[in-house]
């Protein structure tokens, strides 16, 4: 007995996962945007937490090549 795979079925997830990805950086990025213009008493640590996962989604996106549009 030969199964294939379905190709097209892992590509679906693969998108699926690249456009959650993007939309996770741009949402971060726009926290990043609005908390440095913020007198919040702890912003430095939190943009410093989002900037940390901004760089892991990115670096994941780099390493898996979904990385077109994950640029800061």
């Amino acid at each position: 007995m030969d199964i294939k795979p379905n190709m097209h079925q892992y590509d679906s997830y693969r998108n699926h996962v690249k456009s959650r990805l993007v939309n996770e950086v741009v949402e971060l990025q726009h926290r990043v945007s609005q908390l440095q213009q913020s007198s919040s008493r702890n912003r430095d640590v939190i943009i410093s937490v989002y900037q940390k996962m901004i760089d892991q989604k990115q670096h994941f996106m780099r390493d898996w090549k979904m990385a077109d549009r994950a640029a800061r």
